[in-house]
Protein backbone atom coordinates (compact mmCIF):
# COMPACT_ATOMS: atom_id res chain seq x y z
CA UNK A 1 0.00 0.00 0.00
CA UNK A 2 2.84 2.34 0.89
CA UNK A 3 4.57 1.61 -2.44
CA UNK A 4 1.38 2.44 -4.37
CA UNK A 5 1.11 5.78 -2.56
CA UNK A 6 4.74 6.57 -3.32
CA UNK A 7 4.22 5.66 -6.96
CA UNK A 8 1.08 7.81 -7.17
CA UNK A 9 2.92 10.69 -5.47
CA UNK A 10 5.79 10.32 -7.94
CA UNK A 11 3.38 10.44 -10.87
CA UNK A 12 1.53 13.45 -9.46
CA UNK A 13 4.78 15.36 -8.95
CA UNK A 14 6.67 14.01 -11.97
CA UNK A 15 4.03 14.52 -14.64
CA UNK A 16 3.74 18.33 -14.33
CA UNK A 17 7.54 18.65 -14.15
CA UNK A 18 7.91 16.51 -17.30
CA UNK A 19 5.29 18.54 -19.17
CA UNK A 20 6.97 21.77 -18.06
CA UNK A 21 10.40 20.60 -19.27
CA UNK A 22 8.96 19.44 -22.59
CA UNK A 23 7.24 22.80 -23.02
CA UNK A 24 10.39 24.76 -22.17
CA UNK A 25 12.56 22.80 -24.61
CA UNK A 26 9.94 22.97 -27.34
CA UNK A 27 9.54 19.19 -27.60
CA UNK A 28 5.85 19.39 -26.85
CA UNK A 29 5.46 21.76 -29.80
CA UNK A 30 6.55 18.99 -32.17
CA UNK A 31 3.41 17.07 -31.24
CA UNK A 32 1.26 19.95 -32.46
CA UNK A 33 3.42 21.73 -35.01
CA UNK A 34 5.44 20.63 -38.00
CA UNK A 35 8.24 21.37 -40.42
CA UNK A 36 6.40 24.49 -41.60
CA UNK A 37 6.47 25.93 -38.10
CA UNK A 38 10.22 25.32 -37.86
CA UNK A 39 10.71 26.89 -41.29
CA UNK A 40 8.68 29.92 -40.23
CA UNK A 41 10.51 30.40 -36.93
CA UNK A 42 13.26 32.74 -38.06
CA UNK A 43 14.07 33.68 -34.47
CA UNK A 44 15.20 30.18 -33.50
CA UNK A 45 16.16 28.50 -36.80
CA UNK A 46 18.50 29.49 -39.61
CA UNK A 47 18.08 28.22 -43.18
CA UNK A 48 20.81 26.89 -45.46
CA UNK A 49 20.03 25.93 -49.07
CA UNK A 50 22.15 23.45 -51.01
CA UNK A 51 21.59 22.41 -54.63
CA UNK A 52 21.11 18.72 -55.40
CA UNK A 53 23.04 17.64 -58.48
CA UNK A 54 21.60 15.45 -61.22
CA UNK A 55 18.37 14.68 -63.01
CA UNK A 56 15.60 12.53 -61.54
CA UNK A 57 12.89 10.89 -63.62
CA UNK A 58 9.67 8.97 -63.22
CA UNK A 59 7.46 7.29 -65.84
CA UNK A 60 3.79 8.30 -65.68
CA UNK A 61 1.07 6.07 -67.15
CA UNK A 62 -1.70 8.37 -68.40
CA UNK A 63 -4.01 5.41 -69.13
CA UNK A 64 -4.12 4.36 -65.45
CA UNK A 65 -3.75 7.48 -63.32
CA UNK A 66 -3.97 5.78 -59.91
CA UNK A 67 -1.16 3.36 -60.77
CA UNK A 68 1.31 6.25 -60.58
CA UNK A 69 0.69 7.08 -56.92
CA UNK A 70 3.76 6.27 -54.83
CA UNK A 71 6.27 6.12 -57.69
CA UNK A 72 9.60 7.43 -56.44
CA UNK A 73 11.30 10.35 -58.17
CA UNK A 74 14.04 10.97 -55.57
CA UNK A 75 15.24 8.99 -52.53
CA UNK A 76 18.49 9.52 -50.63
CA UNK A 77 17.54 7.28 -47.71
CA UNK A 78 16.27 10.15 -45.53
CA UNK A 79 14.32 12.34 -47.96
CA UNK A 80 11.89 11.35 -50.68
CA UNK A 81 9.99 12.91 -53.52
CA UNK A 82 7.24 10.71 -54.90
CA UNK A 83 4.09 10.96 -56.99
CA UNK A 84 1.13 11.74 -54.76
CA UNK A 85 -1.57 12.19 -57.40
CA UNK A 86 -2.19 12.32 -61.15
CA UNK A 87 -5.49 13.76 -62.31
CA UNK A 88 -7.16 15.64 -65.14
CA UNK A 89 -7.52 19.31 -64.21
CA UNK A 90 -10.35 21.71 -65.00
CA UNK A 91 -8.71 22.77 -68.27
CA UNK A 92 -8.48 19.13 -69.47
CA UNK A 93 -4.75 18.98 -68.81
CA UNK A 94 -3.00 16.22 -66.87
CA UNK A 95 -1.64 17.37 -63.51
CA UNK A 96 1.15 15.36 -61.85
CA UNK A 97 1.51 16.16 -58.15
CA UNK A 98 4.62 15.33 -56.15
CA UNK A 99 5.02 15.07 -52.40
CA UNK A 100 8.33 15.75 -50.64
CA UNK A 101 8.97 14.24 -47.23
CA UNK A 102 11.84 15.22 -44.98
CA UNK A 103 12.58 14.98 -41.28
CA UNK A 104 12.36 17.29 -38.31
CA UNK A 105 13.09 17.36 -34.59
CA UNK A 106 14.03 19.89 -31.90
CA UNK A 107 17.32 20.67 -33.62
CA UNK A 108 15.76 21.64 -36.94
CA UNK A 109 14.59 20.07 -40.16
CA UNK A 110 15.77 18.94 -43.58
CA UNK A 111 13.81 18.68 -46.82
CA UNK A 112 14.68 18.05 -50.46
CA UNK A 113 12.21 19.75 -52.78
CA UNK A 114 11.66 21.32 -56.16
CA UNK A 115 10.56 24.51 -54.39
CA UNK A 116 12.62 26.98 -52.39
CA UNK A 117 10.92 27.83 -49.07
CA UNK A 118 12.66 31.05 -48.17
CA UNK A 119 11.21 33.45 -45.66
CA UNK A 120 9.81 36.72 -46.87
CA UNK A 121 7.97 39.41 -44.98
CA UNK A 122 4.69 37.92 -43.84
CA UNK A 123 5.52 34.25 -44.58
CA UNK A 124 7.23 32.10 -47.21
CA UNK A 125 8.09 32.39 -50.84
CA UNK A 126 7.17 29.29 -52.79
CA UNK A 127 9.50 29.80 -55.73
CA UNK A 128 9.88 26.82 -58.02
CA UNK A 129 13.58 25.99 -58.17
CA UNK A 130 13.44 22.76 -60.14
CA UNK A 131 13.59 22.67 -63.90
CA UNK A 132 10.90 20.27 -65.14
CA UNK A 133 10.66 18.63 -68.53
CA UNK A 134 8.61 15.86 -70.07
CA UNK A 135 9.52 13.40 -72.78
CA UNK A 136 6.76 11.91 -74.90
CA UNK A 137 7.28 9.82 -78.04
CA UNK A 138 10.85 11.05 -78.46
CA UNK A 139 10.01 14.74 -78.03
CA UNK A 140 11.21 16.62 -74.92
CA UNK A 141 9.66 19.87 -73.73
CA UNK A 142 9.57 22.11 -70.67
CA UNK A 143 6.55 21.78 -68.39
CA UNK A 144 5.20 24.30 -65.88
CA UNK A 145 4.11 24.26 -62.27
CA UNK A 146 0.47 23.83 -61.31
CA UNK A 147 0.80 24.69 -57.61
CA UNK A 148 2.84 24.19 -54.45
CA UNK A 149 2.87 24.53 -50.69
CA UNK A 150 4.62 23.57 -47.44
CA UNK A 151 1.46 21.91 -46.22
CA UNK A 152 2.41 18.59 -44.60
CA UNK A 153 3.88 17.91 -41.17
CA UNK A 154 7.07 16.57 -42.73
CA UNK A 155 7.20 18.29 -46.11
CA UNK A 156 5.59 19.93 -49.09
CA UNK A 157 3.85 19.29 -52.38
CA UNK A 158 4.20 20.66 -55.88
CA UNK A 159 2.82 19.75 -59.26
CA UNK A 160 3.20 20.20 -63.00
CA UNK A 161 0.90 20.31 -65.98
CA UNK A 162 1.89 17.65 -68.51
CA UNK A 163 0.85 19.69 -71.57
CA UNK A 164 2.80 22.98 -71.71
CA UNK A 165 0.98 26.25 -72.40
CA UNK A 166 3.60 27.49 -74.85
CA UNK A 167 3.91 24.50 -77.19
CA UNK A 168 1.62 22.24 -79.18
CA UNK A 169 1.74 18.70 -77.76
CA UNK A 170 -0.70 16.01 -78.82
CA UNK A 171 -1.08 12.99 -76.56
CA UNK A 172 -2.28 9.71 -78.03
CA UNK A 173 -3.04 7.76 -74.87
CA UNK A 174 -4.52 4.77 -76.72
CA UNK A 175 -1.25 4.14 -78.61
CA UNK A 176 1.31 5.40 -76.11
CA UNK A 177 0.18 6.30 -72.56
CA UNK A 178 3.66 6.66 -71.02
CA UNK A 179 5.24 10.06 -70.45
CA UNK A 180 8.52 10.63 -68.62
CA UNK A 181 8.76 13.53 -66.15
CA UNK A 182 12.30 14.67 -65.29
CA UNK A 183 13.30 17.19 -62.62
CA UNK A 184 16.68 18.79 -62.09
CA UNK A 185 17.93 21.61 -59.82
CA UNK A 186 16.31 20.17 -56.70
CA UNK A 187 17.30 21.86 -53.45
CA UNK A 188 18.13 20.65 -49.94
CA UNK A 189 16.72 22.83 -47.17
CA UNK A 190 18.47 22.63 -43.80
CA UNK A 191 16.92 24.49 -40.89
CA UNK A 192 19.23 24.48 -37.86
CA UNK A 193 18.66 25.66 -34.31
CA UNK A 194 20.52 28.89 -33.64
CA UNK A 195 20.85 27.92 -29.98
CA UNK A 196 22.17 24.37 -30.30
CA UNK A 197 19.35 22.77 -28.31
Amino acid sequence: MKQKRLLLKGIIIGFPITVFLLRITGAINLWFYDIGDIANNEKFYSLELKPIEGEYSVLIDLSDLESNVGKILYDDGEHQIYVSNVFISDDANYDVSFRSSGKYNLYGATLVSGIVHERVQGGFSFGLRAYAKATYRGSTFKIYTSGSGLNYKDGDSFGFYVIPHDREVTLNIAEDPIIEITLSDLVMHKWSSKYGL
